[in-house]
């Protein structure tokens, strides 16, 4: 016979989720300029064509036979046919499935599918590259070209990274911001004795930052010290060193705007263990182990900012203490990322002010 608290628990399983309060059915920022990775790759192939969401609209993602990589808007010039649903590469060119209408990596129309003279129609094609490990697209609101670009992080000694994609709600500031927000590490991620090493640095587009804590594991305390550097609001690297066990681990998160109120993140790790005197075939078998093993534990320890991110509102004027690290200046240099006002997108909230309780 169930009991009342078994009955009471799958009648409670069975009831439709709550929607979200008002409050976080709001965009919380406007979609910021810049950089971002629409495809880890090695997920592109030479000769795939991949279809994804970007800023509220699709994109197809491609990859010549030479191996070049090309972004373009999915819908074909001639009658609308989408070229991420059964469009195909063909040597250099993309071709649509409805006519078969290939187009170069340029963007002009080359050919029919019946051999008659092409017309004089263009795709429109995004600025890309592929750096390390993924391919970026620019964006920018009022459609200016880039003025900056990702530059390339070293990652020659570590071993093929573990990845993972998610899906949640939240803007790319935010999960960059979390890089400056020192006071979340100790409740979040249970480090002790967090300090800041090196001080937040801007410089343009980029900006540096260090720090370390302490963290119980089953060898006893560890200290592990961060250095983290940014680029735009789509870039996060980090370089974790571990000096007890001398280990390092190579950190990237990239998130990317999909529409007004969620991100896609992209995120690799890949530990590197031994130093030059090492033997390298036997440091980088261990390495190898190390990622494959503790990959999984990075993943869930960054998934413990979630939940969090999923249900916060973006707070304009925070009431900030002491210990909170530098957020003030990081949003100032945040700022240049978005070229219309930030009030563009719904209002945001504020800390409730304090009022004295008799």
């Amino acid at each position: 016979m169930i009991s009342s608290q078994d009955l009471a628990r799958r009648l409670e399983a069975r009831r439709s989720p709550e929607p979200p309060p008002l409050a976080e059915q709001q965009p919380r920022r406007p979609y910021p300029d810049g950089w971002f990775a629409v495809a880890f790759a090695d997920e592109l192939p030479p000769g795939r064509v991949l279809r994804r969401r970007f800023v509220g609209e699709d994109l197809v993602v491609y990859r010549t036979r030479s191996g070049v990589v090309r972004v373009v808007d999915p819908y074909c010039p001639h009658l609308g046919a989408h070229l991420g649903h059964g469009g195909w590469v063909d040597g250099e060119d993309i071709v649509c499935p409805f006519h078969h209408f290939a187009f170069s990596p340029d963007g002009a129309c080359v050919r029919t599918g019946y051999g008659t003279r092409p017309p004089a129609a263009r795709l429109a094609v995004r600025e890309a590259c592929e750096v390390n490990g993924a391919i970026l697209v620019w964006h920018h609101d009022r459609g200016a070209s880039p003025w900056w670009g990702v530059p390339a992080h070293a990652t020659d000694a570590f071993p093929t990274p573990f990845r993972q994609v998610s899906t949640l709600v939240d803007h790319p500031q935010d999960v960059i911001e979390n890089a400056v927000d020192l006071g979340h590490i100790g409740p979040v991620h249970g480090y002790r004795n967090v300090r800041l090493r090196q001080p937040f640095t801007p410089a343009g587009p980029s900006f540096t930052i260090a720090a370390s804590g302490e963290r119980t594991t089953l060898v006893g305390p560890l200290e592990i010290a961060f250095d983290i550097v940014v680029h735009g609001l789509g870039h996060l690297w980090v370089d974790a060193t571990i000096p007890r066990l001398g280990a390092r681990a190579a950190f990237q998160a990239m998130t990317t705007p999909i529409d007004p109120r969620r991100v896609e993140i992209r995120y690799s790790v890949a530990l590197l263990v031994g130093g030059e005197t090492a033997n390298p075939r036997v440091s980088m078998l261990v390495s190898r182990l190390l990622t494959s093993v503790l990959g999984p534990a990075f993943r869930r320890d960054m998934e413990r900012d979630f939940p969090i991110w999923q249900h916060k509102v973006y707070v304009d004027q925070p009431r900030l203490a002491s210990g909170d690290g530098p957020l003030p200046a990081f949003r100032r240099w945040a700022q240049q990322f978005y070229s219309r006002p930030t009030t563009a997108a719904a209002p945001a909230a504020r800390a409730p002010a304090l009022r004295a309780v008799r």
